[in-house]
């Protein structure tokens, strides 16, 4: 991509954040009804519960359509076909890469943690065995994503990363391993309002996404109960390991928050295709891909050692909708404790796990 086209997209992504800083963020939401916990254990009870639907050999086209134009979550079981990285990155390959630099770790709440030596928090949570979906542990916080300055990401932002000089992991690892991977073969290549592509084409291993990031966590680890920041789309590339949890449809969001920290919430109504009270299950294995709609409140828990990227995006054809969810609902959240640890929605997870598992194994094919 030529200087001018990083430059328009900078520009771009400024001008964006200006707007929704002044439309939204400076603006008064006018609260929702609120949900109480039981009313909210109710909801959840009688919400059609699922799993998230897996396909192969899907076009962008059909990936837009079907999907992220419905905020339907869905798993892409061979979106890591073209990405070197399936075979190249493992626990032994980070640690010979970048084994002697100290990386900061954070909480189940995105919290900061203990700093840490790479090599030996990897090895610690590789030698970790696996766990069966809600059992917790705090042994081990994650490695997410860590910044050194705030200036220093736009430019990793805007395309001019491999101009920076860094000691931070994210930002030294974006740089050495972009090579390995790239866009997944199902997103489109342009038209995308975060981040900002109106000339050329996306290129997430070259500019950084908002939220990218490279995902260590150890057997228990939980990403509790949230709703993204910005409230974008997210994709969890599964590069070693397996992840679990649930995502939970719009008009779901004040009720499973509500459940999860035992008081009330604010209860979001859905409209049209967003009404209808869903709770997907996702099981997510080593070269698959799983979209997380834009806004949609997740849990994510790590059953075995497990090495992650993801990024987050919005593309043009659903900007006015997004930013229509986002003005109404604000910006994301994160809950104070676990949804998995509520016994009454363990009740509903646990209750005919072989259909559920059944379910999860059939894969479509939309080529």
């Amino acid at each position: 991509m030529s200087f001018l086209s990083k430059a328009w997209n900078a520009l771009g992504d400024v001008a964006l954040w200006a707007f929704e800083e002044v439309s939204i963020y400076r603006r008064k939401r006018k609260p929702a009804p609120r949900i109480g916990k039981a009313e909210a254990l109710a909801r959840l009870r009688a919400a059609d519960y699922g799993v998230v639907e897996r396909v192969k050999d899907m076009s962008s086209a059909d990936f837009l359509e079907r999907y992220l134009m419905q905020q339907r979550p869905v798993i892409v079981t061979d979106g890591l076909r073209d990405w070197p990285a399936h075979q190249l990155w493992s626990f032994d390959y980070f640690r010979r890469e970048f084994g002697g630099m100290t990386v900061q770790l954070q909480d189940a709440g995105f919290r900061p943690g203990a700093q840490a030596r790479l090599d030996s928090y990897l090895a610690e949570i590789a030698a970790r065995s696996p766990v069966e979906l809600g059992q917790l542990n705090k042994d081990l916080d994650y490695l997410r994503y860590t910044y050194d300055s705030y200036f220093k990401h736009l430019l990793f932002t805007w395309g001019f990363g491999h101009h920076v000089k860094t000691q931070s992991f994210s930002f030294v690892a974006f740089q050495r391993i972009r090579e390995h991977w790239g866009r997944p073969y199902f997103l489109p290549a342009g038209g995308y309002r975060i981040p900002w592509v109106q000339l050329g084409s996306l290129r997430p291993n070259e500019r950084m996404c908002q939220d990218w990031g490279l995902y260590f966590s150890a057997p228990g680890a939980c990403t509790r109960l949230h709703a993204d920041g910005m409230r974008s789309n997210a994709v969890l590339c599964q590069i070693a390991g397996k992840k679990a949890g649930w995502i939970f449809s719009p008009s779901l969001e004040g009720a499973a928050r509500s459940a999860a920290e035992g008081s009330d919430a604010e209860d979001f109504a859905g409209s049209g295709a967003d009404s209808a009270d869903r709770i997907w299950r996702f099981d997510l294995a080593p070269g698959e891909i799983l979209l997380i709609p834009r806004g949609l409140a997740h849990e994510v828990h790590t059953l075995s050692p497990s090495i992650s990227l993801t990024f987050n995006f919005v593309t043009n054809l659903e900007f006015q909708d997004y930013f229509r969810y986002k003005a109404e609902r604000g910006s994301g959240w994160i809950a104070s404790a676990p949804i998995s640890a509520v016994s009454e929605f363990a009740e509903i997870y646990r209750a005919d796990p072989n259909s559920v598992v059944a379910d999860a194994n059939r894969e479509v094919h939309l080529a």
